[in-house]
């Protein structure tokens, strides 16, 4: 490690800094490590310390290496977890509507898979958790992209937009992107899924929408909110409609190119047992609510 980080930083304070230890530590086991391979990887420069050809390709090795331990301890931890937890389940809250109270009638007693517990988090947390073996299992929102994880398409949903109930709009049926050019949007912040986010403001930049307009609302019930107090419309899944918040009204967006896709995923490795039987269960139960909500 201490190799590792010098490689990078160059420098020996700098790496002690990082290391959480003293710059002589760090001396002494770099040329601890050079002694016993008896191979130069670290010269000395104007600048502090630079690899040497032999310490290029060492190093290169050192970071492969340690990404193996981690992945060791990922997997260690994820055993430990199956062993001693019951089933951990994750689910983002942008998921579609429908199939929430199917994992919820999971984790009560008397099911099938009776030893269930669900986790609330964003879609790009749980992916996170699922790989390092903290979450069995995920269902989140669309693209889920990573080539260590199992990932299947359940079902879709469409946006909607609540607007206040005087606005001008109040008797149309149906809206479409193009009817929020001069409107204030609230919607998702970046970070709780950026790929999503960047399908959706791409669509919405493409149709006139400018970025000042868009405004992150921090919870699906906050723009609903910020719409009832006549601070502009939120852009939700259509399902939202069921908040039923007084003051606001809720219309279907015409847009078919952007939708909210509801997935589960599993870590590849791990696709086997009680989890694949428990994702093959939702992939059987919950695909029937692949259908536009209306």
């Amino acid at each position: 490690m201490c190799a590792l980080v010098l490689a990078e930083e160059g420098n020996l304070g700098r790496t002690a800094e990082r290391l959480h230890t003293s710059h002589s530590n760090v001396g002494r086991k770099v040329k601890a490590l050079q002694n016993s391979w008896g191979v130069e990887l670290f010269r000395r420069s104007l600048t502090g310390f630079e690899l040497t050809d032999e310490g290029r390709f060492a190093v290169r090795e050192i970071r492969k290496s340690i990404e193996h331990v981690q992945r060791g301890f990922d997997h260690a931890i994820y055993l430990s977890v199956k062993h001693r937890r019951p089933l951990l389940v994750g689910h983002s809250l942008y998921i579609q509507e429908k199939m929430l109270p199917w994992l919820q009638r999971q984790s009560t007693s008397g099911t099938e898979f009776s030893r269930v517990v669900l986790k609330a988090d964003t879609s790009v947390h749980l992916m996170t958790r699922v790989l390092r073996g903290q979450l069995h299992i995920g269902f989140g929102v669309m693209p889920i992209q990573d080539k260590d994880l199992w990932v299947e398409t359940l079902g879709y949903e469409y946006f909607g937009v609540c607007i206040p109930e005087d606005h001008p709009f109040k008797s149309k049926v149906r809206l479409s992107a193009r009817d929020l050019v001069n409107e204030t949007i609230h919607w998702m912040p970046r970070s709780v899924h950026p790929a999503l986010y960047r399908q959706v403001t791409g669509y919405l930049y493409g149709v006139g929408i400018h970025a000042y307009s868009l405004h992150e609302a921090r919870a699906i019930i906050q723009g609903i909110d910020l719409a009832a107090n006549k601070l502009g419309v939120a852009l939700v899944p259509q399902s939202a409609a069921r908040f039923q918040r007084p003051g606001v009204l809720f219309k279907p967006l015409t847009d078919k190119l952007i939708r909210i896709e509801t997935a589960v995923f599993v870590r590849k490795d791990q696709m086997h047992g009680e989890i694949a039987e428990f994702v093959h269960a939702a992939v059987t139960e919950l695909r029937s609510t692949k259908v536009e909500l209306h």
